[in-house]
């Protein structure tokens, strides 16, 4: 019996799951289908010499959403955990956390910003302004413990009661510039909330 119910509440996780996919689809009809929507009120214009990876709704019950893009071969690798995993010349990642407030948002960034800190070598915060957004800005230099990714940027925002990261983390095969690539994604990102 409590297999069952076991079984019964995944079931009921993952179709929530899918129902508030489908609802971020109609969200906002008059979004172009080349735009990928991260959340139901975020559209992302696809960054230029990436290839979308992946995403998941399905912890939008804790209203959490996130998707990744990937430029150049992928690679694995058995991180220092001894866990598996795949790691690509760069990597971008998106995610955003839903808050009651924008107070418990801004205790988010700092938190990210804090933990970005504490892994990179990084630049002082500093502001960028991208299609009407702030954010603020981190350039990470070098990683402060073992890692694949040996440098990057992050971005962190607040918008309508949610906290917003952004990270490209790169390997030496990159070659691109990390900020410049930030900016132009950040650039083609598109808001439905205030």
């Amino acid at each position: 019996m409590k297999r069952t119910w076991t079984l019964l509440l995944i079931l009921c996780l993952l179709l929530a799951g899918c129902g508030s996919a489908q609802s971020a689809e109609n969200r906002h009809p008059d979004w172009p289908g080349s735009w990928f929507q991260v959340h139901p009120d975020l559209g992302v214009e696809a960054p230029e010499g990436f290839a979308f990876n992946e995403s998941n709704d399905v912890m939008s019950m804790a209203g959490l959403y996130y998707a990744t893009w990937t430029a150049g071969e992928g690679r694995d690798i058995t991180n220092p955990q001894g866990r598996e995993a795949v790691v690509y010349d760069a990597q971008l990642y998106v995610l955003v956390k839903e808050c009651e407030n924008d107070k418990n948002a801004e205790a988010d960034v700092a938190d990210w910003l804090d933990r970005e800190q504490g892994s990179y070598e990084s630049s002082d915060v500093r502001t960028l302004t991208a299609v009407g957004q702030e954010w603020q800005v981190l350039i990470l230099n070098a990683p402060k413990q073992e890692n694949p990714y040996h440098h990057g940027a992050a971005a962190f925002a607040i918008r309508g009661g949610n906290a917003i990261s952004v990270e490209l983390l790169c390997t030496e095969k990159w070659e691109g510039d990390p900020e410049a690539a930030l900016v132009a994604f950040l650039n083609g990102f598109h808001y439905g909330f205030d």
